[in-house]
């Protein structure tokens, strides 16, 4: 059985053409779970169906404590089961599944295997996450051509995009979560280094498997999304980079904001406001950096 996983905001159309690509596409027994995000969006239940159930999350609980309600209901049902992430905003290959499944049965020991993801152009946009904790980059590939060929051959990785995340749930001794403290934005890093420093085995498909139109969502709301693009990205440095990684971000991140601020002032507005609410989170906290 395959979970895929959905979170709704405000984006009942754009699931809808994902219902559509699973229909078309998947051959597996399976079942979308959609974590509704928007309770106000109540027209999201006209979705449901026999394999379509609708969580209610309550309120807009970010993406990665929605993603839990999701693993959770999943974890419960069928805990040998697969839990596929996929964003509301993309549609994927038909027999994908196939092909997931093949590189389950081939490499038995592997717990998150992300997918490379192409945009609606046809250019890849992630074929595989990059981390440095000296330097304190981290960042995704964008460059590797799509391999169209038929095998199951995996690739190492630093973290996938929780865009297209799958979870071999059979592999874990207890449910898979992501960390609450982060909002939008790098809990996929963290859910990724957390689990890979606890001996999990992480890898991502040597081929597109996902079409993702970029930014469909978040990126109406430019101050929102720079907020909890730079509160997670210091979060995720702050845990898992050096002193001297983190420190050079946080340099970079200053002087960003003062060169954007006179001719984008929503963009640097809303890292000001990442950078303020992560320092009132730090400091009412003993957590050492370097430290999950």
């Amino acid at each position: 059985m395959i979970y895929f996983l959905a979170v709704n905001y405000y984006s009942k159309d754009l699931i809808s053409n994902l219902i559509a690509s699973l229909a078309e596409g998947v051959a597996s027994s399976y079942q979308l779970l959609i974590v509704n995000n928007s309770p106000e969006e109540a027209s999201i239940h006209d979705l449901a169906s026999n394999c379509i159930t609708i969580i209610e999350s309550g309120e807009n609980l970010g993406f990665g404590r929605a993603c839990n309600l999701g693993i959770q209901y999943a974890w419960q049902q069928s805990p040998q089961s697969l839990v596929w992430l996929i964003n509301p905003d993309a549609t994927l290959d038909a027999q994908a599944d196939e092909f997931v499944q093949s590189c389950f049965s081939t490499h038995q020991s592997l717990a998150i295997l992300g997918t490379q993801i192409r945009n609606t152009t046809g250019e890849i946009w992630f074929s595989a996450g990059e981390f440095n904790r000296w330097t304190g980059y981290i960042n995704h590939r964008i460059a590797q051509p799509d391999d169209e060929s038929n095998t199951n051959s995996l690739s190492s990785t630093a973290w996938v995009s929780g865009c297209s995340l799958i979870l071999n749930l059979a592999r874990f001794r207890e449910c898979p979560s992501f960390d609450p403290a982060y909002f939008l934005y790098f809990e996929d890093a963290d859910l990724c280094e957390r689990y890979t420093r606890q001996g999990y085995h992480l890898a991502i498909t040597s081929k597109a498997l996902v079409t993702h139109q970029v930014s469909a969502i978040i990126g109406k709301n430019v101050r929102f999304m720079f907020e909890h693009y730079t509160f997670g990205r210091l979060l995720f440095l702050w845990r898992y980079a050096t002193f001297p990684g983190f420190s050079l971000y946080f340099l970079y991140l200053v002087l960003k904001i003062l060169r954007l601020l006179p001719q984008h002032p929503d963009n640097a507005r809303g890292r000001w406001q990442g950078m303020t609410r992560f320092l009132t989170r730090r400091s009412l906290s003993s957590d050492p950096i370097g430290q999950p």
